[in-house]
C-alpha cells in the first residue's frame, strides 16, 4: 500500500478497475481491444482489435514506444487491416498474406495501425518461449494496459517509473532508435524501475485487481538484473 507522500510525488489512481476475470479488456481512450486466448496447442495468445475510426489508432499510437523483449521472440499474425512494424531500422508493412511476421528476442521494434490501412486492424501476438518467470506474458499485458486505462479515466499521465517497473519485471526494456549494448539498457531500467519506482514511490510491478494469478510483485524484479 502506498502511502501519502508516495501518490504526492507521483499521483495514481484512486482505486484499480477489477478486470482480473474479465476474457477482453479496453486500453487507454478506448482505441484498441485486447482478447486473451488459448490456442488448439495450448499456447496463450492476445488478439488486439486497433479501431480505424479512433483518433489514437489513426494517429499511429496505439501502439507502444520502441522496446526489446530480451528473453522472448515476438510473433504477430494480421486478421484484418494492415499493421506497421518497426523492426530495427527497418519498417516492415504486413497484411494477412504476409503470415506470421518474427521479431527475435534483443530485438528493438514497435508497431501501429498503419495509415494505409482502411479498416480495423486485428491480429494476434505472443511470444516464445512460454512459461518463463518474469516473461512477456498475460499477466504484464494485464497489468500494463488496466494501468493505463485506469489513469485515462481519472485524467492521470501515467508514471513513467510504474511503466518501466511493469516492463522489466517482464524482461521488457523501452530503448532508443538507435543501437545501445543491452546490459547498459538493463542497468538504467533498474535503477529507475526498481530502485526509483518500486523503493521510493512504492509502485509495485502487478496488482490482483488487473491479474488474479498476481505473482509479478516488485520485489522479484531484482532478481532479474
Amino acid at each position: 500500500m502506498a502511502r501519502g507522500w508516495q501518490h504526492w510525488l507521483s499521483p495514481r489512481p484512486l482505486r484499480r478497475t477489477a478486470t482480473s476475470s474479465e476474457p477482453r479488456i479496453l486500453a487507454a481512450h478506448d482505441a484498441a481491444l485486447f482478447e486473451f486466448l488459448k490456442d488448439e496447442d495450448g499456447r496463450w495468445v492476445v488478439r488486439e482489435t486497433h479501431y480505424i475510426d479512433n483518433k489514437v489508432v489513426r494517429d499511429g499510437l496505439s501502439g507502444p514506444l520502441l522496446h526489446i523483449h530480451w528473453l522472448q521472440t515476438e510473433y504477430f499474425q494480421v486478421e484484418q487491416g494492415v499493421i506497421g512494424i518497426m523492426k530495427n531500422e527497418k519498417e516492415v508493412v504486413a497484411t494477412k498474406d504476409d503470415g506470421i511476421v518474427e521479431i527475435p528476442a534483443g530485438t528493438r521494434h514497435r508497431f501501429w495501425a498503419h495509415a494505409s490501412g482502411n479498416e480495423d486492424l486485428i491480429f494476434k501476438v505472443w511470444a516464445e518461449p512460454q512459461g518463463l518467470d518474469h516473461s512477456f506474458d498475460e499477466n504484464f499485458l494485464r497489468n500494463f494496459v488496466g494501468y493505463q486505462h485506469d489513469c485515462q479515466k481519472e485524467n492521470l499521465t501515467p508514471s513513467v517509473f510504474q511503466l518501466m517497473l511493469m516492463s522489466y519485471n517482464s524482461s521488457t526494456i523501452a530503448t532508443p532508435p538507435f543501437w545501445m549494448p543491452i546490459w547498459i539498457l538493463k542497468s538504467v531500467h533498474y535503477v529507475l524501475a526498481v530502485w526509483v519506482g518500486a523503493g521510493l514511490l512504492g509502485y509495485e510491478a502487478s496488482y490482483p485487481e488487473y491479474n488474479s494469478t498476481d505473482e509479478g510483485q516488485s520485489r522479484n524484479a531484482k532478481k532479474l538484473i
